[in-house]
C-alpha cells in the first residue's frame, strides 16, 4: 500500500481527478483503512494496485485540482465528486485507490469496503462514474 500520493500520479481528465478503471474508496480513519487494504491483498488484490493517502495528502492535492479545473472539468460530475472528496478530507477521510478489472471487480471491492466500513465507493469507468457505496 502506497503512502504517498501526488498530482503526478493521481489520474486526471481535462484537470479534474477522473482514475478511470478504479474504485476510489473512503474510510473514516487509518485503522479501516489498513485493514481493508488488508482485506483487499486477501481477496486477491495486488498491493500496487492499492493506493492509499491520507486527509493532509489528498487536502493538498485536492484543494489544487479544484482551484485550477479546466473548463471543461468545471461542469462535469468529476468536479463534484472532487469538491466531496475534499469536504470529507478535512473531516479526516482516509482514501483507497484501489484499480479493478471490471464493473464485477468494482463490486467486490466496493462489498469489502462496505464490510471494513467504508462511506463512500465511487467506481471510474470510461464513459461512467457510479456510486458503489
Amino acid at each position: 500500500m502506497s503512502d504517498k500520493i501526488s498530482k503526478d500520479n493521481l489520474p486526471t481528465s481535462f484537470g479534474a481527478f477522473n482514475p478511470v478503471g478504479h474504485l476510489m474508496v473512503g474510510v473514516p480513519g487509518p485503522a479501516q483503512a489498513s485493514a481493508l487494504a488488508d482485506a483487499l491483498c486477501a481477496a486477491g488484490w495486488p498491493r500496487d494496485a492499492v493506493m492509499h493517502f491520507t486527509p493532509r495528502e489528498s487536502i493538498a492535492e485536492f484543494e489544487e485540482m479544484t482551484q485550477n479545473p479546466s473548463m471543461l472539468a468545471g461542469f462535469g460530475y468529476e468536479i463534484t465528486l472532487l469538491r466531496r472528496y475534499l469536504a470529507l478530507a478535512r473531516e479526516g477521510c482516509r482514501w483507497l485507490l484501489v484499480k479493478v478489472d471490471d464493473t464485477d471487480h468494482a463490486a467486490r471491492a466496493a462489498d469489502i469496503a462496505r464490510a471494513h466500513g467504508a462511506t463512500l465507493a465511487v467506481h471510474y469507468r470510461s464513459l461512467v462514474v457510479e456510486e458503489l457505496i
